[in-house]
């Protein structure tokens, strides 16, 4: 299969851009080698840990053009080619986006039992077997009919308004505890609210201190990343209570209304157990469900700067200028200004497959045939920022801009499409952060009134 990109930017690599994606390439072709089984994984570490800073793909497609190697995958940055990944089935490992994830720190797999991390799991059209059946589990006990009524309720509406309270009486500028805060602001709101909505946890329960100490506290999320292990092993910054913290917050799951009812041994399941579901849910609670809506939050609300671009004054947007502007009774408005600020800052800014058959792509002026089992970075990212599809203002705010909804990628689809593996609480969250922007908001507006 040969990919050829429709357009490249003109590449401006330093010496140091072609020795490194050079040398990727070349191992990535080779994978056997003993350059390639020694340097490779160490490159792919290090590298991966520096990629998760949004600027640094970008500049990275700036000086290398659209197809280059990073972390130890190949970066294939046009916008056609990231669409069609994402709505096609994908092959996967242990990667999240440009990092490297512990297999031995899996739920589950750290109790000796079978592979249940949805992020892993390869599609069954692209030769898994579980990832549907377990995903369904998911979304019949906590992403349901029950869930999304809460979002309405008496319970959920007095938690926006005590963020509201907490935004008026906390400092909510760059960095400050409004947005730091684990206990209040939108930390304490986001635990609460969430485990709320999806397991009818009470936001009062003596558990909300357990799941904050998890999740934001000691920054949960690290257990699932290769090097965690040593962290633990040597209780850096209280990282030895972590896999114990893991198993608390594993029965507190267990035991909410929401799999009250569970039925064990279903075969739509694929016989998934409860325990198996409650440890699967806190991979996810930590990676991606109490992380991703922080990040949007953050960025709409002023509490972080947009990523500095190279050659570019995105940096220099300040979004709250656009919130004041919003019409806050008007939902379709706010969704569209939190799809803007995360098409310039992507709480998820990549993701991962692996190849299924050799490929062929142009690197660094060479053409290259990639053997099947070459992983290989989504950056969706890249596709948001995309002048060939966004033209000259895509580094530029405006959330009336064309395509913003069907071409998103900011839920692992593109708008609503996907092949299965498009985020399951997408509508939850932004239902969240909708109410969050209209209900802050007004409170924001009734403050600045007074002053």
């Amino acid at each position: 299969m040969t990919i050829q990109p429709t357009t490249s930017p003109i590449p401006t690599p330093t010496l140091w851009d072609k020795l490194l994606n050079n040398f990727q390439a070349w191992a990535l072709e080779n994978p056997e080698t003993l350059p390639s089984r020694t340097l490779l994984p160490i490159i792919s570490f290090a590298e991966g840990i520096i990629a998760n800073q949004t600027s640094y793909l970008d500049a990275k497609r700036q000086a290398l053009g659209l197809t280059f190697c990073c972390a130890g995958q190949v970066v294939l940055g046009e916008f056609n080619t990231l669409e069609t990944a994402l709505t096609s089935p994908q092959a996967r490992t242990w990667r999240l986006g440009t990092s490297m994830l512990s297999a031995d720190h899996g739920p589950q797999l750290d109790k000796g039992g079978r592979n249940v991390f949805l992020l892993s799991l390869s599609d069954e059209e692209a030769g898994g077997n579980n990832h549907g059946a377990f995903r369904k589990c998911v979304e019949d006990y906590l992403i349901n009919d029950t869930a999304l009524a809460r979002q309405d309720d008496p319970v959920a509406q007095q938690l926006l308004e005590n963020l509201a309270a907490d935004y008026v009486n906390m400092p909510h500028g760059f960095g400050e505890p409004f947005f730091t805060d684990d206990q209040r602001g939108l930390m304490g709101f986001l635990v609460r609210y969430l485990h709320y909505i999806l397991f009818g946890i009470n936001p009062e329960s003596e558990d909300i201190s357990v799941l904050t100490n998890l999740h934001y506290t000691k920054n949960g999320t690290v257990h699932y990343f290769t090097g965690s292990s040593i962290l633990e092993k040597l209780n850096i910054l209280g990282f030895g209570k972590i896999p114990e913290l893991t198993e608390q917050v594993a029965d507190i799951y267990e035991n909410s209304p929401a799999l009250a009812n569970f039925q064990e041994n279903n075969p739509e399941h694929n016989n998934m157990t409860r325990r198996e579901l409650a440890k699967l849910i806190v991979s996810l609670m930590s990676i991606a469900a109490l992380q991703g809506p922080l990040h949007l939050g953050k960025t709409a609300m002023g509490g972080q700067p947009m990523p500095n671009f190279k050659g570019h004054e995105t940096s220099k947007i300040d979004t709250t200028v656009y919130w004041d502007n919003l019409n806050l009774d008007d939902d379709e408005a706010i969704q569209l200004f939190l799809l803007e600020c995360s098409r310039l800052y992507m709480p998820v800014s990549a993701t991962h497959r692996v190849a299924t058959e050799p490929f062929t792509v142009t690197v660094g002026g060479k053409e290259r045939t990639f053997p099947s089992g070459t992983k290989i970075l989504i950056a969706m990212f890249l596709g948001m920022v995309s002048e060939e599809f966004w033209g000259p203002t895509a580094y530029e705010f405006n959330a009336q801009r064309d395509n913003l909804c069907p071409f998103h990628m900011g839920f692992h689809s593109v708008g609503d499409r996907s092949a299965g593996r498009i985020c399951p609480a997408k509508a939850i969250a932004l239902k969240m952060l909708t109410d969050v922007i209209s209900t802050v908001g007004k409170a924001r507006r009734s403050q600045r009134s007074l002053t």
